[in-house]
């Protein structure tokens, strides 16, 4: 393991020596290439390779019980093999039988020993089945089966990734291997079932239970198989290309169908056209679920994602699942059908499935729109930097280098070699490793294949080694041997050690010029300090220049530019991003000097976030112009530019309350929520009439109900109060019980209901859910008071060791 600022280093050297004519004494100069190498996080070893799996399942949901009986087909990988491991924590195996007769075996902590006897052989396919039942607490979810009120929903839903499938059926859990599954599964008829591939059968029994069959028809990782029951509809649609798409949706909102689903059978279209491959399985189903541990999971042809993403067309505006969507889609690709030999080559899963949102996003909103997606990976990425340096590869590399930053290198990566050619390679690795399992050397492997390149440069600065370059810029305006040109000044000025070095990198530089024409030119920048020149053959006045127009590259840059330059690029820089970096420029100048730029922006620019951040920078100017683009912004057609507007402002001019009144109709819940928060607080007096306008409307996690009942609780409402608690008891999903808590702490309400709630969240598997309200009972905690009904509840309640264990923890702490 490797940390930042380590006194150990730990890398491989890669030396090329020519052997012949070596002499002794003579000076050797070995070239070299560095990088992280961690042998601990190598594939995992395993003796067999399993080929089928055979899952059937029952379920008694009011318990957590799950009972079944697996068979798993394998051939030997060694010579001979005489006992498996199968991974199978807390499973309680109650029979297995090695080829139809009973095996000797033994459980551990872990998992299951099973003895062979006979010893299976190379060229054997053996099987081995085991009777089991298990109570999970990680893999397999029961959702709502204990909640007394019958409110809320009733769901069975599982989520393997990482190893936590392990939990609820016994296998050998790790990626190297894959298998085709099928999953028998019988439940109550009143619910519905999903599970990978497609379904072969569905028999109604005597005794109202149903009998569902799914069977796949290629092979792919065991953390990959998923259940999902529940009450539902199904929206049947279908792709160009003929593929089905199974939407399941919950039946009370058939309103939310459409915007939740938008572009569904489009995003496969598109997907299938990008790589090159057609969708690999027989179908695609999506389902929503209460209180997933994540946004979604990409199971093979089934991804299971967060009910807060199925929204109406209100909600819509504020958060929607199309990003979500095409991730998993994405994933069907990449991860699915070309899987990683490791958790470590992660980033060949989820760099590509961030990556292809924002083509998707480009085809349905345009350019500006993915340049945007695109500077939010940089932030993201640049941010994390600040905290360490580790590669993509790394495995303490963390959720944004694998995410954003590689999909910001795919962007690059294209940026370099072409997005024609670079298609073309992915199209050949996907081909070549259909239903396989790979490493970062075949994606390098597939450029020297199709293209006949060896971009060891890019893979080593941007994969293999972490950092990012930071360029100090600046340009002169000089005439040599009679021409005129521009000179651009490059200096490379990062941290640079054994592991970050310089960054060789094809880098575009741009000069604007009064009249509106332009030079520009493409150039690789590689060393500690470059000089690039661009001829200004027509003698022209130079009104801007620009560093790589458009943002191609990872880094920071320090360009220094005069206010008049910042205003003719954010007035005329062609492309979206130069024009909201210069606006950004202007952050820390005066009113007064960048007032009229601004305004001008905000009346010419067609992007909602560069309208946004003029109005983050005019809202508490006075000036009458800057009050107009106020006035203009409360009603603009872009949702974000309202919601910084509301987010921004402090203090309500009464002069301006009927203004900000009228955004309570906002088709926005977010801007509603905002504004209903400030106006109440500025104008108490009207408290009621806020509450009566805003009064049939409720938010995504009933922000908006709860925010109506906490202003009217501080009011002396106790009703509301009591309301509150029955949004934070388990008969709610997560976020309204997040919200609810919230509200309740800031009121400082508190009975042992509520404690009781606390305790139920402070245990739950929704790490959101559990974390935040952790976060609540601490701040309650901190009261005497408090303190003694947080232990008189704890005490008269009965737990299991492991709740009583982490509830006694946080309340002890205090």
């Amino acid at each position: 393991m490797i940390h930042p600022g380590n006194v150990l280093r730990t890398f491989v050297i890669i030396g090329i020596v020519h052997l012949l004519g070596v002499q002794a004494g003579t000076a050797q100069t070995v070239p070299t290439a560095r990088w992280y190498y961690e042998p601990q996080y190598e594939p995992q070893e395993h003796q067999a390779d399993m080929q089928h799996m055979r899952l059937d399942l029952r379920f008694v949901p009011e318990q957590g019980l799950v009972s079944g009986t697996v068979t798993h087909r394998f051939t030997p990988l060694r010579e001979t093999v005489d006992s498996l491991f199968f991974n199978g924590p807390g499973i309680r195996v109650k029979s297995v039988l090695y080829n139809g007769k009973p095996a000797r075996f033994s459980t551990g902590d872990e998992g299951t020993t099973v003895y062979l006897s006979p010893a299976a052989q190379w060229g054997d396919t053996d099987s081995i089945t085991f009777q089991y039942e298990a109570n999970p607490r990680r893999g397999l979810y029961f959702i709502g089966w204990k909640d007394s009120t019958g409110r809320s929903r009733k769901q069975i839903w599982s989520q393997g990734q990482g190893i936590d499938n392990r939990h609820w059926f016994p296998c050998y859990d790790a990626q190297n291997d894959k298998l085709i599954t099928e999953t028998i599964i019988t439940f109550d008829s009143r619910y519905s079932v999903l599970s990978n591939g497609g379904r072969v059968s569905m028999h109604h029994n005597a005794d109202g239970t149903t009998t569902w069959h799914y069977r796949m028809s290629h092979p792919h990782s065991v953390y990959l198989v998923m259940i999902g029951i529940g009450a539902y509809g199904i929206e049947e649609r279908r792709s160009r290309s003929g593929v089905a798409l199974h939407l399941w949706y919950y039946p009370e909102y058939p309103d939310r169908i459409e915007p939740t689903y938008r572009y569904s059978a489009e995003a496969v279209d598109f997907m299938e056209e990008e790589t090159g491959v057609p969708y690999p399985w027989e179908s695609y189903a999506q389902i929503p679920v209460q209180d997933f541990l994540y946004g979604a999971m990409e199971n093979t042809s089934a991804t299971v994602f967060g009910d807060a993403l199925f929204v109406d067309r209100r909600a819509f505006l504020d958060q929607n699942y199309i990003g979500v969507n095409v991730h998993e889609l994405a994933h069907q690709w990449f991860g699915d059908y070309v899987t990683g030999r490791t958790p470590r080559n992660s980033w060949l899963h989820e760099s590509f499935a961030t990556f292809y949102p924002k083509l998707f996003l480009r085809r349905i909103e345009g350019e500006d729109a993915y340049q945007w997606a695109r500077k939010k990976e940089h932030d993201a990425a640049l941010e994390t930097s600040k905290q360490n340096l580790f590669p993509i590869l790394h495995s303490r590399a963390g959720r944004t280098r694998v995410y954003e930053k590689g999909s910001a290198v795919l962007d690059m990566m294209r940026h370099t070699f072409g997005e024609q050619a670079v298609r073309k390679v992915l199209t050949q690795y996907l081909n070549k490793h259909a239903y396989g399992l790979v490493e970062s050397n075949d994606l390098y492997q597939s450029f020297q294949d199709v293209l006949g390149l060896s971009p060891w440069w890019f893979f080593e600065q941007w994969i293999y080694r972490g950092g990012e370059p930071h360029y100090v810029v600046s340009y002169e305006d000089i005439t040599l041997a009679g021409v005129r040109r521009t000179r651009f000044t490059v200096r490379q000025e990062h941290q640079r050690d054994d592991l970050v070095g310089l960054f060789r990198m094809p880098i575009g530089f741009a000069v604007h010029y009064a009249d509106r024409s332009m030079d520009s030119t493409r150039v690789m920048i590689e060393k500690e300090t470059e000089i690039v020149d661009i001829p200004n053959r027509r003698n022209a006045q130079i009104a801007f220049a620009l560093f790589d127009p458009g943002n191609w590259i990872l880094k920071t840059v320090s360009f220094p530019k005069l206010f008049t330059e910042l205003r003719a690029q954010a007035l005329r820089a062609p492309q979206m991003i130069d024009r909201y970096d210069a606006v950004m420029a202007m952050r820390e100048l005066p009113p007064d000097t960048k007032r009229s730029a601004l305004t001008e922006v905000f009346r010419q620019e067609s992007f909602g976030e560069v309208r946004a951040e003029v109005v983050r920078q005019l809202v508490a100017d006075p000036h009458a112009s800057a009050r107009e683009i106020l006035r203009l912004a409360s009603q603009d057609r872009a949702p974000e530019v309202r919601r910084a507007l509301v987010n921004a402002v402090s203090a309500i001019p009464r002069e301006e309350r009927e203004l900000f009144e009228q955004m309570l109709r906002d088709s926005s819940y977010e801007v509603v929520e905002g504004i209903l928060r400030k106006l109440s607080a500025q104008f108490p007096a009207e408290t009621d009439r806020y509450l009566k306008l805003t009064a049939s409307d409720n938010g995504v996690g009933n922000a908006i109900r709860v925010l109506r009942h906490e202003i009217s609780a501080g009011k002396g409402h106790t009703s509301s109060g009591d309301s509150l608690a029955v949004l934070a008891s388990p008969a709610n999903e997560f976020r309204t019980r997040t919200n609810a808590f919230e509200a309740l702490c800031r009121l400082n309400h508190l009975d042992a209901g509520i404690v009781e709630s606390l305790y139920d969240a402070m245990t739950h598997p929704n790490g959101r859910l559990r974390g935040s309200a952790t976060d609540v009972a601490r701040k309650y905690l901190t009261q005497s008071a408090h303190k003694t009904l947080f232990r008189q509840v704890l005490a008269a309640g009965e737990w299991q060791e492991w709740q009583r264990k982490i509830l006694t923890e946080v309340v002890d702490a205090q």
